[in-house]
């Protein structure tokens, strides 16, 4: 595949995960933040919790994630500038998410966090791993191209 090709396919997968991670957790940290009926037992949203409820940590996790979406879209600008950010989302989710495979099945009732939480960092991780330039061309930013 081209370089040009690759970037635009990266800049669009940043773009996409952006819109995801600030829309997921910037909604979930608001829910979180008011204790909102709908993330309690029996609210519609609840699945969106993991067990035991520790407000202090998801608020941490939510929050993270949310800047994290907005560096997507600094990043999808010029994603060779951010290749030390993209490696670092690379690694940062292949552990959280390989984390987060045995929570899944020792909290009870928890395997759907496979195909939420688990496949978020997993597909996040993934696809920075196979779409930015790799070898000699990632240190060959062209010159028209400014942050």
């Amino acid at each position: 595949m081209p370089r040009t090709q690759k970037i635009a396919r990266l800049k669009a997968f940043l773009n996409v995960y952006g819109i995801v991670s600030i829309l997921l957790f910037g909604g979930l940290f608001s829910l979180t933040l008011i204790d909102a009926p709908i993330m309690q037992d029996g609210g519609a949203l609840r699945f969106m919790r993991w067990e035991p409820l520790a407000k202090h940590i998801e608020l941490m996790l939510e929050g993270v994630y949310f800047v994290w979406g907005v560096f997507f879209f600094r990043a999808a600008r010029n994603p060779l500038r951010y290749l030390s950010f993209i490696d670092f989302t690379i690694w940062a989710n292949v552990v959280h998410g390989l984390i987060m495979v045995p929570q899944s099945h020792v909290v009870p009732g928890f395997h759907y966090k496979l195909v939420t939480d688990v496949a978020y960092c997993l597909i996040l991780s993934g696809g920075l791993f196979v779409l930015p330039p790799n070898g000699p061309e990632r240190s060959q930013q062209p010159k028209s191209q400014v942050a």
